[in-house]
């Protein structure tokens, strides 16, 4: 009986899907048909084309994509025809690519237009001469040194033709020089970032070009911009805020995406320079920091201060909620049969509520060791919270339900019930929430300092 059924059931289901289909595909076929009245081909075989996909089998549709399918394309060609006569060889040579890829859109639908092989052999033609137009328009804007133009030409040749003469060759110089020469400009201005930046996008194109490898590291290795993390302190009132916070601060900065930004190894600072040396908490004496800067081989340090870090805790509410608790009832109706009818009782239940919030203030500041003065000065703000809200029932929890606000049962609100009786208990740890806090604010000093670098670093 349920393979009988099952049998059924998917008949329907098959058949109802096949019905839709093939209406869907009956009305694509008549709006098909009212383009073709109008005379406007290229919507119908739209049209047509839409039906097909519905339904391969759609005679009416295959018979309507012949028709308007082959006006199309003979519309494609026509146009080929009149650019060539008239000279116009880079719009021939684009009719004439619409052309073929409609055809090949058409065919892998099962239909096959004509496509008369004379006007493939035209096309040969007229393509080798406009491929001789490009080349020659490329080295005349080379020689202009208009290295854009060359490069839309030389690419446009390459399209057509990937192994046309010198075509990659002189592409390549295209795209490469203007790059190179603004790149030698921006390193005798000093701007390094700059000349990086233009020697990197050349490289990713051809990393061999004259000596740009050379150069690209040149820019990079005079624009490094050194800095050493010195003590941070702390003006919280949690102990080891300040360690912490380096820490983070200091895997933050190591991960940055910034080529110029170099930190000054962190041994290495300890055998040159005793830290607490250094009057951070006052102002640095510029022939001290010129010397400091010298010996660590950095040119700013980077100072971290916790302003503050404040931690609030809700005490642990409770509230007693009214509810209703099912039940079932036995009785025999009318046929002497056996049922059960639902009921309701009404019940408390108690609902708990508790929440956690963690405010962590932060200033950083950069300091340059060459003139000792304040490059950037900062404060970070950030906050994050947790809560939780869960309910215990003494009863049989599975057929517990909330009361609306008139005071009757709200089946609509037991799933929300139900998910409640299920939350956790326990606020997130009070380290946790501070250690998230403490790699946000990292996360931002390496904004800040990124940012800041490239004004130091153009």
């Amino acid at each position: 009986m349920f393979v009988t059924r099952f049998i059924t059931f998917s008949w329907i289901f098959l058949t109802a899907l096949t019905w839709t289909g093939c209406s869907g595909s009956k009305a694509y076929v008549k709006r098909g048909l009212k383009m073709e009245q109008l005379g406007m081909m290229d919507q119908a075989a739209s049209f047509y084309q839409t039906a097909v996909i519905k339904n391969r089998n759609n005679t009416d549709a295959l018979a309507g994509l012949q028709r308007s399918g082959q006006w199309v394309l003979n519309d494609r060609l026509r146009e080929f025809d009149e650019s060539r006569m008239a000279h116009n060889r880079a719009r021939a040579v684009l009719a004439f690519e619409e052309a073929e890829a409609f055809a090949s859109k058409i065919e892998k639908l099962g239909i096959r237009l004509v496509f008369l092989e004379s006007a493939r052999l035209a096309f040969e033609q007229v393509k080798n001469a406009h491929l001789d137009e490009l080349y020659a328009a490329g080295m005349e804007a080379l020689e202009t040194e208009d290295f854009k133009l060359a490069f839309e030409q030389f690419e446009e040749v390459l399209r057509l033709q990937e192994d046309y003469e010198d075509a990659a060759h002189l592409s390549n110089i295209a795209f490469c020089e203007p790059l190179y020469r603004e790149g030698v400009e921006a390193l005798e201005l000093a701007q390094w970032r700059t000349a990086f930046n233009d020697f990197n996008r050349l490289s990713q194109r051809d990393d061999a070009y004259k000596d740009a490898p050379e150069l690209k590291a040149s820019a990079l290795e005079k624009g490094r911009f050194a800095m050493a993390l010195v003590a941070f302190e702390n003006g919280s009132n949690r102990s080891g805020m300040e360690t912490k916070l380096r820490s983070f601060v200091q895997q933050a900065l190591a991960e940055s995406a910034d080529p110029f930004l170099m930190l000054v190894d962190r041994e290495n600072q300890a055998l040159i320079l005793q830290e607490q040396q250094l009057a951070l908490s006052g102002v640095l004496d510029g022939n001290t920091s010129v010397e400091v800067g010298s010996m660590m081989g950095a040119k700013a340090i980077l100072k971290g201060t916790v302003v503050s870090c404040d931690v609030r805790t809700s005490s642990l509410q409770k509230f007693d909620q009214s509810g209703f608790e099912s039940y079932r009832v036995a009785r025999v109706n009318e046929e002497g049969k056996k049922v059960y009818d639902t009921k309701y009782r009404a019940v408390r239940y108690q609902e708990y509520r508790r929440s956690r919030t963690v405010d962590l203030t932060v200033q950083i500041q950069l300091i340059s060791l060459e003139t000792g003065q304040t490059e950037m000065s900062e404060i970070l703000t950030h906050s994050i919270g947790d809560e939780v809200d869960y309910v215990r029932y003494g009863g049989n929890a599975k057929n517990l339900y909330p009361a609306n606000s008139s005071g009757n049962v709200s089946r609509s609100g037991r799933s929300a019930l139900m998910r409640k009786m299920q939350n956790r208990t326990d606020l997130n740890s009070e380290s946790s929430m501070v250690d998230g806090l403490i790699a946000n604010s990292a996360e931002g000093v390496r904004s800040l300092v990124e940012n800041q670098l490239k004004k130091l670093v153009p």
